[in-house]
């Protein structure tokens, strides 16, 4: 399926520039067109349709120094569906900053995935990703999006966070010092490192967040989220309000060394929205949204959310009931434990039992108790 589908692309390129008879001289531009854009299938044919699960896999023809950068280099590529269905857009040689003379090429491919025609779609079903090839000697290299798109923002380091903002962008320092103060006092709360150095990029909506990287899709969200990729000591903020201090993302970057080998979705989550809230909300605020939407919907249990398809507004707040549940029962020391309890449901179910002393259905009793207590 992944060989007809490459085939199919190259069919089409085919018929876009047609063929080179033996009495016609390719130009440089073609041999130059044509060599990025083998590059660049052959860098998409070598992660075997795993885009995300390989976005780290070392790679010949990614540019050397991104790799050592960012161990998970392929910054866009990370978010892609598995197994997704690249169509090339367009391939567009682009004009370098002066004083660098090697050419350097605009790739836009879309990729869809099987799951594409589901109803609403999801958003990772139908996605634009731009990056770019450069010439390193007599070969090409791919390159991301995000140094380019940022490469005339401002620079502000506070502690060890280097904030990147458009000039445009109402850049707060109080923020940017309480966020520090913050990450400094979680590290001695729950005696672990302190927050390496990290890259801290503000922007004003979710959408513009995975634009920075070369993503683009169909689904726009406004300014309600961010995202963190702790190997890469990046942090992304698309919700201007809380901007340089999105507490839920510093926390998953503090806690990166603990997860996520033997730890469940729902108790990384819950750390992280226990301690910074989630979506622009404090804790207290998000766990009032859950407790109306459980008041209206008796049947919803913590073993349903565990289990069930539920959005982010109900996943995060009741995970950080839970992981309240467990601290205020055995200390701040048992956030660690919680990191090493299991990744399944089941294996999660256990540990609570045996960290706070009761059992399962006991659990789900008083975590309902809690959230709904929050309405009041």
């Amino acid at each position: 399926m992944k060989q007809r589908s490459f085939l199919r692309i190259a069919g089409m390129w085919l018929a876009l520039f047609g063929t080179v008879s033996e009495a016609q001289t390719p130009t440089p531009a073609q041999v130059e067109l044509a060599a990025v854009r083998r590059t660049w299938l052959d860098y998409l044919a070598s992660k075997g349709g795993r885009y995300s699960a390989n976005a780290g896999t070392p790679s010949p023809l990614w540019l050397e120094i991104e790799q050592r950068r960012w161990p998970v280099y392929d910054l866009a590529g990370f978010y892609l569906a598995d197994g997704a269905t690249p169509e090339i857009l367009s391939i567009a040689r682009v004009t370098r900053r002066s004083g660098m003379s090697d050419a350097e090429y605009r790739v836009v491919t879309r990729f869809r995935s099987g799951d594409a025609k589901t109803t609403p779609p999801n958003w990772w079903t139908d996605m634009t990703v731009t990056v770019y090839a450069i010439r390193v000697g007599q070969e090409w290299r791919l390159s991301n999006a995000l140094d380019r798109n940022t490469r005339d923002w401002l620079r502000d380091t506070v502690g060890p966070i280097t904030y990147v903002h458009d000039r445009s962008y109402k850049y707060s320092a109080e923020r940017a010092r309480r966020a520090v103060d913050f990450v400094d006092s979680v590290a001695r709360a729950f005696e672990i490192p302190r927050l390496a150095e990290t890259t801290y990029y503000l922007a004003t909506s979710s959408d513009e967040v995975y634009g920075l990287m070369g993503l683009e899709s169909k689904m726009k969200f406004g300014s309600t989220g961010g995202v963190a990729q702790p190997v890469n000591r990046q942090l992304f903020s698309g919700i201007p309000a809380i901007g340089e201090e999105y507490r839920h993302e510093l926390a998953h970057l503090l806690f990166a060394p603990l997860c996520c080998a033997q730890t469940s979705y729902f108790v990384s989550e819950g750390v992280a929205t226990w301690l910074g809230g989630t979506s622009g909300a404090d804790f207290p605020t998000a766990v009032r949204n859950l407790a109306k939407f459980l008041a209206d919907r008796p049947s919803v249990s913590l073993d349903s959310l565990l289990e069930g398809s539920f959005s982010t507004t109900q996943l995060y707040p009741a995970a950080g009931v839970l992981v309240s549940m467990a601290v205020e029962r055995r200390g701040a020391s048992v956030v660690k434990e919680l990191f090493r309890s299991g990744r399944s449901p089941r294996e999660l179910r256990t540990a609570m039992e045996s960290l706070l002393g009761r059992s399962w259905p006991t659990i789900v009793t008083d975590w309902r108790s809690r959230v709904l207590a929050f309405a009041k």
